[in-house]
């Protein structure tokens, strides 16, 4: 929607956020990960860098919620430790 943030980038972030984390393995999206879309990668890492996004992020707690919770897809309650979030923080190359 142009360079200005937007109700609808934020919450398209919470869904971006949550792919690798959650929704990858737990619920079996697991075709590519958000990483392996390199326009969706970028825009997910512009918006998790802007200043007040990514510091509302745990993903530890993301990661314990949807493990822990859905315990018909999850019954042993297992929790990954993957993967590996410091991606987030790398250059996004976007304008």
């Amino acid at each position: 929607m142009g360079d200005q943030l937007t109700e609808a980038d934020i919450r398209f972030f919470t869904t971006l956020v949550r792919f690798d984390a959650v929704y990858h393995g737990h619920f079996k999206a697991n075709r590519q990960k958000l990483a392996e879309f390199p326009v969706l990668w970028a825009y997910a890492r512009d918006l998790f860098q802007t200043p007040g996004v990514g510091e509302t992020v745990d993903f530890d707690q993301i990661k314990r919620h949807y493990y822990a919770t859905h315990l018909n897809i999850n019954p042993t309650g297992i929790v990954p430790v993957g993967p590996d979030v410091s991606g987030w923080q790398t250059p996004h190359g976007r304008v």
